[in-house]
């Protein structure tokens, strides 16, 4: 079995770095390869306003 939370709706929290190298946790997809996880991030942490 994973080591991984996932809840009962097939998602899963990950630790992820952010382009800063800032960390963080998002919910994923359950099965999301990692890189794929640390992608999203990296387009959510873009599309935040700056300032």
């Amino acid at each position: 079995m994973s080591d991984r939370p996932m809840s009962s709706l097939g998602t899963e929290m990950r630790e992820v770095t952010f382009p800063d190298q800032s960390r963080g946790i998002i919910l994923v997809q359950a099965g999301t390869p990692q890189a794929e996880a640390d992608e999203m991030a990296a387009r959510v942490w873009a599309e935040l306003p700056k300032g």
